[in-house]
């Protein structure tokens, strides 16, 4: 396989990573309307973006990513209503986040599968947090990505679609064992969609048990905080399983870590 397919597309320098976090901003203004509008079953493409409060339609000033968050103090300009923070945090988190991956991964392939999964996890813990649900678009958007990804990494299809099987059985087998045991479910089906698509990036059928163990680990922290915040009983485990998969990816070395500190302990 020729190796300058993967070579980088252009060398990290200021400017790029200034050019990619901007970009991210666009990418999480979107994220904003996406995630608002899809779990409500509205169009996206037809209809121009209005406030929520007075429906006063937005004009593109009204629509800077991060910049008219701010210039307007949270606001809306035509009747003074509070906008959603989750509007600047998503903007931030694009924007950050996009840059981070560049500044790592450089201008290529790999880093814009990682992009792509960075955005899709944005958009499952702001639709999870709220209405408890992971969109099959996004799911279906980390399976593709995924298959890039693992392309690019030149992975074996049969470890992937072993690791795809593996995390659709542990999904399946966590939600119907739980419910026959307990008679509660423990996952939702958007819970075991993404353990399927995200086999697709684990490589492997082993991975699961060190990215398992890492969702447990951020779930039971997430949870707590929100109970003592007081937010309900109900925690959505779906932004907990998507952190787990970032890590997983980013940082590899963490499955070879857990993997021999688990030998050490037996």
């Amino acid at each position: 396989m020729n190796a300058d397919v993967f070579a980088p597309f252009l060398p990290v320098s200021w400017p790029v990573l200034v050019f990619f976090g901007v970009f991210g901003a666009i990418v999480g203004s979107f994220l904003t309307l996406v995630t608002y509008r899809m779990p409500r079953e509205e169009k996206i493409g037809y209809t121009r973006s209005r406030c929520t409060s007075c429906g006063a339609m937005l004009r593109w000033l009204d629509l800077i990513p991060i910049l008219s968050w701010l210039i307007h103090r949270g606001s809306c300009r035509h009747c003074g209503a509070r906008v959603c923070v989750r509007y600047i945090l998503t903007e931030l988190a694009c924007a950050i986040g996009s840059a981070l991956i560049i500044y790592r991964y450089n201008v290529t392939l790999e880093a814009f599968a990682i992009l792509g999964l960075w955005w899709a996890i944005v958009a499952i813990i702001v639709t999870d947090l709220e209405h408890y649900i992971i969109l099959d678009e996004v799911q279906i958007a980390i399976g593709l990505l995924g298959i890039v990804h693992a392309y690019v990494k030149q992975y074996a299809a049969t470890d992937v679609a072993m690791a795809a099987f593996a995390g659709a059985t542990i999904g399946l087998s966590l939600k119907y064992g739980f419910l026959y045991l307990r008679h509660k479910d423990a996952l939702g089906m958007g819970d075991v969609k993404f353990l399927f698509v995200a086999g697709i990036w684990l490589q492997c059928a082993e991975n699961f048990v060190p990215f398992l163990f890492f969702s447990g680990l951020l779930g039971t922290i997430c949870g707590l905080i929100w109970r003592v915040a007081g937010w309900g009983d109900r925690f959505p485990f779906g932004p907990a399983l998507a952190l787990s998969l970032l890590l997983c990816v980013v940082m590899p070395q963490m499955a070879t870590d857990f993997w021999q500190l688990y030998g050490l302990l037996h």
